[in-house]
């Protein structure tokens, strides 16, 4: 599987090149490999502007070429990733390749307004390009220990540090919520947000009469977890403790998706995703 990646400004870059080139790594993926990327940063997001040349020499030192043109990129893929940190941007790269039908994954934020999304859905509708998006933890395998259906209510933790181009949950929130997601699958009927100085407090109530308490760290920490309350006991989530990490089994899920053409998430769930968000937001 030939992956042509878009983006040299993320974290991400650097976990899925591990993965698909350095074969000491624990899960190395022989099948699949980056076979050139474009770069692509924000000048006017620091975090972008500022990791974007580390990572350009993390993909130069594992001998992946760069290109200017996409066509002449596209010539040699069989698939695409893109992997921007700045979800602005992402229907604009979208637009450049979903006319090449080959599928896409798009790391989170898919993008950053339901107006782009239904742009992008209109382009994959048209040219019948195959098109994901996911936060890594939506795979996570502890979210595989329990019965989902059987879940009663759900305490959630996890870091939420704010990003001026990524509003609100754009940037980290939606991690949270892509696993309390995965866990549900249902409709929020209401939602209510208490700031505190740092931290804050979100209260989800679903259609179906359950709940969910989340509560986001506003400085950055690695630390996403819950408590699930589950038939009659506790189940207590770490997801930093988790032996397989869950950017290796989102991993995997992108490869299958690359070989089949079917996403592993319905795009109306993502689409859901980006609508909680936005009504979070206004709170």
């Amino acid at each position: 599987m030939k992956i042509g990646l878009i983006g040299n400004d993320t974290t991400h870059v650097a976990i899925f090149a591990h993965m698909l080139h350095d074969v000491t790594n624990c899960y190395y993926h022989p099948e699949a490999s980056f076979v050139g990327y474009i770069k692509a940063c924000s000048e006017d997001m620091q975090i972008s502007k500022d990791r974007a040349h580390y990572f350009e020499n993390l993909l130069e030192a594992f001998h992946i070429p760069c290109y200017e043109e996409i066509e002449k990129l596209n010539e040699k893929v069989d698939a695409w990733m893109i992997v921007t940190i700045d979800g602005s941007n992402h229907l604009d790269w979208f637009e450049k390749i979903a006319a090449f039908q080959k599928p896409v994954y798009i790391d989170k934020p898919m993008t950053i307004s339901i107006s782009s999304f239904e742009r992008m859905m209109e382009l994959a509708d048209t040219f019948g390009t195959p098109v994901f998006s996911s936060s890594s933890l939506r795979f996570s395998d502890i979210l595989k220990s329990f019965e989902k259906n059987e879940v009663k209510s759900l305490y959630a933790f996890g870091p939420l540090p704010f990003q001026d181009k990524m509003p609100g949950y754009y940037w980290y929130g939606i991690h949270t919520l892509e696993w309390i997601d995965e866990v549900f699958n249902a409709e929020v009927e209401s939602f209510t947000r208490q700031k505190y100085g740092d931290y804050e407090i979100l209260l989800m109530q679903f259609e179906d009469g359950r709940q969910v308490i989340f509560r986001g760290e506003y400085k950055w920490n690695d630390k996403f977890g819950g408590v699930v309350h589950y038939k009659d006991e506790p189940i207590i989530l770490q997801f930093w403790k988790m032996e397989k990490p869950y950017y290796a089994s989102l991993l995997e899920h992108i490869i299958d998706f690359f070989q089949t053409g079917r996403p592993p998430v319905n795009l109306t769930r993502t689409r859901r995703i980006l609508q909680w968000i936005e009504e979070i937001n206004k709170l």
